[in-house]
């Protein structure tokens, strides 16, 4: 993630957000200023900005939108919103009503880092306490290795970082949605691995697919550290 100012976020999210609400490939410049409550002129010259810094695609009379920087930006920006409410309620002990705007506030002070860090220590939430998804790719991570599931040691947790088209279609043939962490439960004689989803499902994946399973060794060492460890 590159720095950013707090108006440069913003206007990030908006553009981000109205992409996702209307179905053209690019969104005017009229309506990324009415979302912001600016005026035209200065929505443009923003936006200007952005495109030099690569984060957007702008052509005049034809609209902006997201370069894939600028939508990786835009979701973090997302997560941490979404991260702050959840973290706000369920350890704070805030109504889910009085939370946006304090979440508003600590979203752009808050490093990939520390929101990495919150997102381990509330166990790795799916919604906030909206019902809103919050995003689930890692912006900052420890120096650690990507491994194939083949590799994983029975009893570890991991997050799987990748999955390729084949361990896609495994898992939807099983109607069963992308799990985001498991845990290794047995290797199996004929080279199977026994894995259990989000500590529900349990299944077992043949051993021609563990290549194609990449996975991070999940951060339950960084839940303790966040005690001692200064942020």
């Amino acid at each position: 993630m590159i720095k950013l100012t707090k108006n440069e976020q913003d206007y990030l999210k908006a553009i981000y957000t109205l992409e996702h609400l209307g179905e053209e490939s690019a969104v005017s410049i009229q309506l990324v200023a009415k979302k912001l409550s600016v005026a035209a002129p200065s929505a443009t010259e923003m936006i200007k900005r952005l495109s030099k810094k690569e984060l957007v695609l702008y052509a005049p009379y034809r609209g902006v939108s997201l370069s894939d920087q600028g939508i990786a930006q835009a979701r973090f920006i997302i997560k941490s919103h979404r991260i702050w409410e959840t973290f706000l309620v369920d350890k704070l002990g805030y109504s889910a009503e009085e939370v946006h705007d304090e979440a508003e506030n600590l979203e752009h002070a808050s490093s990939p880092k520390l929101v990495e860090y919150l997102y381990a220590l509330l166990d790795y939430p799916e919604t906030d306490p909206h019902g809103s998804n919050i995003p689930s790719e890692v912006f900052w991570k420890k120096d650690e290795v990507e491994i194939p599931l083949s590799q994983a040691k029975e009893d570890g947790s991991y997050y799987i970082t990748a999955l390729n088209t084949e361990a896609k279609n495994f898992f939807n043939k099983l109607n069963i949605k992308k799990p985001h962490f498991i845990r290794v439960i047995e290797r199996l004689q004929d080279g199977s691995i026994i894995i259990k989803e989000d500590n529900t499902q349990i299944t077992v994946i043949p051993q021609f697919l563990q290549e194609s399973i990449l996975l991070m060794k999940r951060a339950g060492s960084v839940t303790s550290s966040l005690k001692t460890e200064e942020i």
